[in-house]
């Protein structure tokens, strides 16, 4: 009874991995009103960078027109507001700060046209309290501590924090009951704020993307910085080709090789231990595809970092089962070395992940942009192949256990002496 349940377990994993590897492989086109969203395979899925997409990197020095004031501070209000423009342009675009520069990324664009005038485009902000290009400026973006847009019960709202001098400033606009608040020159926007507080202000506005804009360029105004262009790389679509390619090559190559040692140590013990790492390595795809462009990005780094923890995950899988073989050797029966093998190891096993992981962790909030996608794969990768390794070699082996009673489909050997443990 045992045997058949085991088994019958085994082929329901079995078909559900086989219905997800092709789900991660392959894209089809969806019927009907679905075309527009046809499906793409997980592994394309993916937010690739334009290693494995191709395009053009330009990357900006970035230096403070305002005497004393920090570059830090200002780099990723601009990120942001660099981003909104360049989108509203037209480009697919990737902006990130990589130490004191900033880097765009154009995806699938070879020639982008010179956006220095883009970026580099004046920013100013102010609070009046009379509609008018020359009524007097009461508020501007200096007497702003910090702006965020954020989502507030129903409505996008856009908050900004008054300086205790810009608190003393706006306190006068209370007293008018309206102010008219000016972004870049246009229209200004009249706000009733008459019930505001003098240290902060909440204004509705259309969507949450609009509230973050005018968030962005709120505190751009503040950190008056100018960007000069100092490289320029381009990857050509041949290339990012290659890229995908050789990534291809070099997953399934490790991976064959990692079940090929495990099969010949472990024969079908070994056997589960592939299946296992199959499952992790399609988890992990599932999980990272399904992060957001602005969180993680495929880059080279970052695929790399992904292998590491397949290796992880297959030396892991190894140190179990060499456990189980230990305790056989001593003279446990099979079922006894397979359970008290995997009962001795995985606290220990489960300790490196911990360390490693919260070594990742520390490195995805403090490192540079680049560390930081090597970090998110690594995250993920650590958190999945712990649980995966931790939770389905336990169950896996002891379903073995039901079906095979011998030693030699474990690859385990005792000397002749030594007697077997009843």
């Amino acid at each position: 009874m045992k045997k058949r349940h085991s088994v019958g377990r085994f082929v329901v994993v079995a078909i559900l991995t086989l219905v997800v590897l092709l789900l991660t492989v392959c894209s089809f086109k969806l019927p009907g009103n679905w075309k527009d969203n046809d499906f793409v395979g997980f592994a394309r899925a993916i937010n690739y960078g334009i290693d494995f997409k191709g395009g053009t990197l330009q990357e900006y020095s970035v230096k403070s027109k305002v005497a004393g004031s920090k570059v830090a501070d200002g780099i990723s209000y601009n990120v942001s507001r660099i981003g909104y423009l360049l989108q509203n342009e037209g480009y697919d675009v990737n902006v990130f700060a990589n130490g004191d520069n900033i880097s765009v990324e154009f995806w699938d664009e070879y020639q982008p046209l010179d956006i220095s005038e883009i970026i580099n485009k004046k920013v100013t902000f102010s609070i009046k309290k009379e509609n008018g290009s020359d009524k007097e400026e009461i508020v501007t973006a200096n007497d702003i501590e910090s702006a965020q847009g954020l989502v507030s019960g129903s409505q996008n709202v856009l908050i900004l924090y008054f300086t205790d001098i810009g608190a003393e400033h706006f306190q006068t606009i209370i007293e008018s009951g309206t102010a008219y608040f000016y972004i870049n020159s246009t229209s200004p926007q009249s706000v009733d704020v008459s019930n505001a507080s003098n240290q902060y202000i909440g204004i509705t506005v259309g969507s949450l993307d609009t509230a973050k804009y005018y968030a962005s360029e709120i505190m751009s105004a503040k950190y008056n910085l100018s960007f000069d262009n100092i490289s320029t790389t381009t990857v050509t679509k041949g290339e990012a080709q290659k890229n995908v390619i050789v990534a291809i090559c070099l997953t399934l190559g490790l991976f064959l090789l990692c079940s090929i040692l495990l099969i010949a140590f472990f024969k079908k013990l070994g056997l589960v231990g592939s299946f296992i790492l199959l499952i992790g390595t399609l988890l992990q795809i599932l999980i990272l595809q399904a992060i957001p462009e602005s969180v993680f990005v495929m880059t080279v780094p970052a695929f790399y970092a992904s292998l590491l923890t397949m290796i992880l995950g297959a030396l892991t899988i190894f140190l179990i089962f060499a456990k189980m073989h230990s305790e056989y050797k001593q003279g446990k029966i099979l079922f006894a070395s397979v359970k008290f093998g995997y009962n001795k190891v995985w606290a220990k096993i489960l300790d490196y992940f911990v360390i490693l992981f919260a070594i990742a962790l520390v490195a995805l909030f403090v490192a540079s942009y680049y560390t930081k996608q090597f970090a998110m794969a690594l995250v993920v990768g650590l958190a999945v192949f712990a649980v995966v390794v931790l939770v389905l070699t336990k169950f896996f082996t002891i379903w073995l256990s039901n079906i095979c009673y011998k030693n030699k489909d474990y690859g385990f050997k005792r000397e002749a002496h030594i007697n077997e443990l009843k």
